[in-house]
Parts: C-alpha cells; structure tokens; sequence
C-alpha cells in the first residue's frame, strides 16, 4: 500500500472515530445540559408543575445570610435569587459544597422539586475570573 492511501485510510479512520463518538455522546440526554434562571424556572413550574421525576438546573447567586447546615441531618437550606430578585428555597441532599459556595456565590443547582423547595443533588459553584479589568482601570 502506498504512504498516500496509508495516510487516507489513517484520516478515514480518526474522521469515522470521531463522528462515533459524537452520535454515541448525543444519545440519551445529550452531552450538554442547560439551565433556567430562578425567575424562568419559577414561572415555568408554576405553570406546569413537575411530577417530580424530572431533574431541572438552576442557576442563581446564593442570598447573604441564607444557608443553613445541619450535619445530623446531612443536608445544607440555602436560597438562590437572579438579577430579577426571584427567589428559590434549595436544599441540598449532603453536606458537600463546592469550595467557592458560600453568601453571594454564582450557583447552578441541579436536582427536582419537591413542594416548594428544590431538592438539589449537586450544587456547582463558578469560579470569578481572576482576569477581569479592574473598575477605572484600562486593559
């Protein structure tokens, strides 16, 4: 076989690998997974109330003040909110929290509702950019 078809077949093959592994990693629930704001989430589970099966994610900045731990129980109360002062009770399922949650922090929560408080299975804290310009300052 000459190096020119070996070099086409070797294209061929990582080509074919590759569109594998996307079609496979888009089957099911997909390989990206969106989020609601609190005020979109809100309204839209007041409009159709889930049936509880169903797992939502929920992005928000935690209150000042609002969470609550308690170790016994092994569950953490706190409340997100978005630019819109909407609100939203979470508790989250576990006593691990991301190292960056706390009063104030960027949070997408992911888990269900329950009554009328979101049951989070996982809490993901984002990280601030350390590379922003800083206020009266030039780039």
């Amino acid at each position: 076989m000459s190096k020119g078809a070996q070099i086409a077949l070797a294209t061929l093959s990582i080509f074919l690998g590759v569109a594998l592994l996307v079609t496979l990693g888009g089957a099911g629930e997909g390989t990206f997974a969106y989020y609601s704001t609190v005020s979109a989430y809100t309204q839209a589970s007041a409009e159709s109330p889930s049936d509880g099966d169903r797992q939502f994610r929920v992005h928000g900045f935690v209150r000042d003040g609002s969470i609550r731990k308690d170790l016994r129980a092994g569950y953490v109360d706190f409340v997100i909110a978005d630019e819109t002062g909407a609100s939203l009770p979470v508790r989250l399922l576990g006593i691990e929290v991301p190292d960056l949650f706390g009063d104030g922090a960027e949070v997408v929560v992911e888990g269900e509702q329950q009554g009328s408080t979101f049951l989070a299975r996982r809490v993901m804290a984002k990280c601030p950019s350390k590379y922003e310009v800083a206020p009266g300052t030039e780039a």
